[in-house]
């Protein structure tokens, strides 16, 4: 078996960003975190461990948590539909696929982020394998 896996976040997309605008949106001013401190504290982490985290050092109160949560799915899903296929990362999965390659992509999203940014970017037509984070019991940083 031949088998090629794509992370989605970074190497297809620009996820970082896309996380960090949907956050910060759903968060509004008094929450804003800066780009420095979401690459130095917040960046790869779940939504809901972000919140807890700004409820711990920037006094977030948890009761906002499934708002700010819920708005940040919105705002990402928004973001994310603004995509545009990158036409060498197509050809390289259409000659991944004519080689005989099962293509796979994996990433710390919730999987309707996943499947939404691969319909965008024209690519779930070559994706026979899809993991999210909601498809591991132990998600990032976490080896599994």
């Amino acid at each position: 078996m031949k088998l090629v896996l794509f992370d989605l976040d970074g190497v297809l997309i620009d996820a970082k960003k896309i996380h960090f605008d949907a956050l910060n949106k759903a968060l509004g001013d008094k929450y804003a975190i800066t780009e420095e401190e979401h690459l130095n504290f917040y960046d790869g982490r779940k939504t809901r461990q972000k919140l807890q985290m700004l409820t711990d050092h920037k006094g977030l109160p948890r009761e906002d948590h499934d708002v700010v949560y819920a708005a940040k799915q919105v705002y990402t899903i928004e973001l994310i539909k603004k995509l545009k296929p990158i036409e060498e990362i197509k050809l390289l999965f259409q000659e991944l696929e004519d080689m005989g390659y099962i293509i796979g992509v994996c990433s710390n999203s919730i999987r309707r982020t996943v499947l939404t940014a691969l319909a965008k970017i024209e690519l779930m037509e070559y994706c026979s394998v899809i993991v999210s984070n909601e498809d591991v019991k132990n998600s990032k940083p976490h080896t599994e």
